[in-house]
């Protein structure tokens, strides 16, 4: 089965997790259960969101779209992780509201606790249909630890069912509520901040940049490298760009070859897929490393 028909599957099955937490957390009076509902809920978005990037990111490359759709993916993680932060903050100021009254509602617990023994169920099978996809990709990553998560709060939900069921301890819901909300917003905020450095082109991680002059200026007919840039089209490709300054005025059949030793360095040593160079020699003008 390929992954797109895998992410539909997962998506139907937590639709209808969904609905049944909502409507159970509201007729059972659980705020947990509706926390970890709203969270199904974003999963679900996410997984919608992660479906319709897979599908633009094999689109190609068209002359008004030279890049083709890459970044759909990259730009579906940060839309995600974004969206899951904004869930966790509802969720946090709701149970904070909810703890202030918790005492004067009536929790079905039974209620509660079915419904979270389906939602672990259903939502370990969607952990188990993703489990493969998440090792190779930024964008199923994150939809894989959001249903992960799923299933660890739904475990957390019915731990307070039960609590409350038997120890007749009724704050536990709120703040296995808070627990969530602050679990949701640690989790989520690295895949953000991952994906907010390829969206803005920062230099990728492990790529240094004093370090790469320093080996490509070992080169016996290179003079210097400069105006570098570096960064990540998607989380797969890395591009540099950067004017080279030789020692001699050669011609074109020569810097072909310089190129490939170049390329064949940065490709080795720095894992770089894609390289433009311009080649230079005596030229007057800013020598800037950075620029």
């Amino acid at each position: 089965m390929k992954k797109e028909s895998r992410l539909k599957w997962v998506i139907l099955l937590n639709v209808i997790i969904t609905v049944s937490q909502i409507i159970g957390g509201i007729v059972g009076n659980s705020m947990a259960l509706i926390s970890d509902a709203m969270h199904n809920f974003s999963d679900v978005a996410a997984l919608t969101i992660s479906l319709v990037a897979i599908v633009l990111a094999k689109k190609e490359a068209t002359y008004s779209k030279s890049f083709g759709y890459k970044r759909a993916e990259v730009l579906a993680a940060f839309v995600n992780s974004a969206f899951i932060i904004a869930v966790a903050i509802y969720i946090i100021v709701e149970s904070v509201q909810r703890l202030q009254i918790t005492q004067t509602l009536e929790i079905n617990n039974d209620l509660v606790i079915w419904l979270a023994g389906i939602a672990i169920i259903a939502n370990g099978l969607s952990v188990v249909f993703l489990a493969k996809d998440a090792k190779n990709s930024m964008n199923m990553k994150s939809a894989f630890l959001h249903l992960l998560s799923d299933t660890l709060f739904s475990v957390a939900v019915l731990g307070g069912g039960l609590a409350m069921k038997y120890y007749g301890v009724t704050w536990v819901d709120g703040v296995l509520s808070i627990l969530i909300g602050v679990y949701l917003i640690a989790t989520s905020w690295q895949l953000l901040w991952s994906s907010t450095k390829i969206l803005l082109q920062f230099v990728p991680e492990g790529i240094n940049i004093p370090l790469l002059v320093k080996e490509v200026e070992q080169l016996k007919e290179v003079k210097n490298i400069h105006h570098i840039h570096v960064w990540q089209l998607d989380e797969y490709t890395i591009h540099l760009e950067a004017h080279v300054d030789l020692k001699e005025d050669l011609n074109v059949s020569h810097t072909h070859e310089i190129q490939k030793k170049i390329e064949e360095l940065l490709h080795t040593n720095f894992s770089i897929g894609h390289i433009t160079l311009q080649f230079e020699h005596g030229l007057e003008e800013n020598k800037k490393l950075i620029q």
